[in-house]
């Protein structure tokens, strides 16, 4: 009998010393706040885990109370174990509220959902899209179901197969500190990925010139649904945007195999992300002075919607307004473009872009015609 009972001793002692890793394991996959476990259902998930019907294998209540208590005075990896109450939950709105203890979701349902909905615009595979949002439901734990939905949701159809390696490669120049070399592509009519041709050369002149482009990356920037690289064209003065999921072939090594060299570093303190809330549309120009004369409330949501920090003036009956906004004159030439058809947008200034609108309605309304077929 001593010795069955040194036996059974023998299995909890050696079980003891994982009984925090895996109590926290299952609170990591079972719980989340409004949701608790008991000890029993602890204990259940444990045997679940290690498929054991004998409850000598597995850690006895009071040892699985005490680890929960040192979890929670721990807060380990940073993550924090609580108790819910009969109280608490009834304060609580969740799926499935439930008293006892929880681990605080790594990810909230809307910081899933942020997650992987972008990932839903990006173009990735089907089986790298399922990878990715894989890995967040692994780490919101049992949170993660809330974005189930995602198992309908299918991958564009034409993709880019290198566009994660891209990244990969170029978020590591920016780290480093290399310039890079790569293909820029285009869809052809059958939406495959072919090489980009370009009418001007870097040194400004023109020729169809079709080639690699060797760049300074300064960084990555998601706007639109879309991935776009900031970067520096070497031979050129200004900036340019290459959508990420169009570049092929990037490379870090030059003709010798040694790491290819910035020739012109981004400045000091350059901000990726205020560089793109000034255009609503990729457009790497300078943004200059731009005013607007909108002739309808409603159209103010999509002032605010597309430009950061518009500067606006009202008129005496409230329903019209001027607008003030820093954005590239070719971006708010598109922008206005969406939204001129029907009167409730008019650019003031600058003339350039007057101009450029009233040449564009010109060719539109030759194009449109009703007796031109």
């Amino acid at each position: 009998m001593n010795a069955q009972h040194a036996g059974e001793t023998s299995k909890r002692k050696t079980y003891a010393g994982n009984a925090s890793l895996e109590i926290f394991e299952v609170l990591w996959r079972h719980s989340y706040f409004g949701h608790g476990l008991s000890v029993r259902q602890i204990l259940d998930h444990l045997a679940a885990m290690h498929h054991v019907n004998d409850p000598d294998e597995l850690p006895t209540p009071k040892t699985v109370r005490n680890q929960l208590h040192k979890l929670a005075s721990t807060e380990f990896l940073g993550r924090r174990v609580g108790y819910l109450t009969e109280a608490d939950v009834a304060a609580v709105e969740c799926k499935d509220p439930q008293p006892g203890w929880y681990l605080d979701a790594f990810l909230s349902p809307a910081e899933m959902r942020l997650l992987a909905d972008s990932l839903t615009l990006s173009r990735i595979s089907l089986d790298t899209l399922d990878e990715l949002v894989g890995k967040i439901r692994e780490l919101a734990g049992a949170a993660g179901e809330s974005i189930d939905y995602l198992n309908h949701v299918a991958a564009y159809t034409h993709i880019n197969s290198e566009f994660l390696s891209t990244i990969d490669q170029l978020n590591q120049a920016i780290e480093d500190g290399h310039a890079v070399t790569f293909q820029y592509c285009d869809y052809g009519p059958d939406g495959t990925m072919v090489p980009h041709t370009s009418h001007t050369h870097a040194d400004g002149q023109s020729g169809a010139h079709t080639g690699l482009y060797t760049v300074d990356p300064y960084q990555m920037v998601y706007k639109n649904g879309r991935y776009y690289l900031i970067c520096h064209r070497h031979g050129e003065d200004k900036l340019r945007i290459f959508v990420v999921n169009r570049i092929a072939g990037v490379t870090t090594k030059g003709a010798n195999e040694a790491p290819l060299r910035m020739e012109r570093p981004a400045s000091e303190g350059f901000d990726a992300v205020d560089f793109m809330r000034h255009r609503p549309y990729p457009v790497a120009d300078e943004p200059v002075r731009i005013r607007i004369a909108i002739r309808d409330r409603p159209m103010l949501n999509n002032v605010f919607e597309w430009f950061d920090d518009p500067q606006i003036k009202h008129s005496p009956d409230g329903e019209q307004f001027e607008v003030i906004v820093n954005a590239p004159e070719k971006a708010v030439f598109w922008w206005a473009l969406q939204y001129s058809w029907d009167g409730r947008v008019a650019i003031i200034e600058p003339d350039s872009l007057r101009n450029r609108l009233y040449d564009a309605g010109r060719r539109m309304a030759a194009a449109y015609h009703p007796d031109v077929h």
